[in-house]
């Protein structure tokens, strides 16, 4: 195998490994460590309702731009294993019938991609590079230093860069791939889990209360958000 061909499956290793590391967040060390929080049948359900200030600090992707960002960490009852499904949970404005579920990685890649070129623009994009130096002057040894390809890989993250900057494909899958890291782990648990989940901005009056429902184990949990 070529010296081209072992780089570039090691890229492609890297990528892969990536995308298959740990998802969600570092559960915190008991539910009642989280400032919204309940116990329902062994159940622990904690939440933490992320600010504006703090979606920007945590994440690269503009996800304040269309959507409510909360950590959602859940603690399966002893010995129980607990199934744990995005379709589970839902944000519910007071004093109305509506009620958002949570939108995908995927979804919220896609509506930040036709956003792109608004506000706050930043891009995240896998990058390859290759290049060439001409070679020159070592200022450390006096001597002349040769030329040749070189390559590079890795992430770019860029501010600005135009009207069209964050509207790429590559930029979406980016996108996707960070917020899918970070999202709350589906599937069943056997231990607490902990991740970000994503509901879609709808339009309410200041001060409205808002509540986070979600279904566990066929109980409905209510928990308050501070409004």
């Amino acid at each position: 195998m070529s010296r081209r061909t072992w780089w570039t499956a090691g890229v492609v290793c890297c990528a892969a490994l990536a995308v298959a590391g740990p998802k969600g967040t570092v559960p915190r060390a008991t539910v009642e460590r989280y400032p919204i929080n309940t116990v329902r049948e062994g159940i622990g359900v904690g939440v933490v309702l992320l600010s504006q200030e703090q979606v920007r600090k945590t994440f690269v992707s503009d996800v304040d731009r269309c959507c409510v960002v909360a950590e959602i960490a859940l603690y399966p009852a002893k010995d129980k294993a607990l199934e744990v499904s995005l379709n589970d949970f839902a944000l519910r404005t007071g004093g109305t019938e509506t009620a958002t579920k949570p939108a995908s990685a995927k979804l919220v890649a896609m509506s930040l991609q036709r956003k792109a070129g608004s506000g706050r623009d930043i891009t995240v994009s896998p990058t390859v590079g290759v290049g060439y130096e001409s070679g020159g002057y070592d200022p450390v040894t006096g001597g002349r230093t040769s030329g040749g390809v070189t390559r590079s890989a890795g992430v770019m993250v860029g501010v600005g860069g135009g009207p069209k900057a964050g509207s790429t494909d590559k930029d979406r899958a980016a996108m996707e791939i960070e917020l899918d890291e970070k999202g709350l782990p589906e599937g069943s648990a056997s231990a607490p889990v902990s991740g970000y989940v994503y509901f879609p901005t709808v339009s309410r009056k200041k001060g409205t209360a808002r509540q986070i429902e979600c279904v566990m184990n066929g109980n409905k949990v209510v928990l308050k958000l501070p409004q």
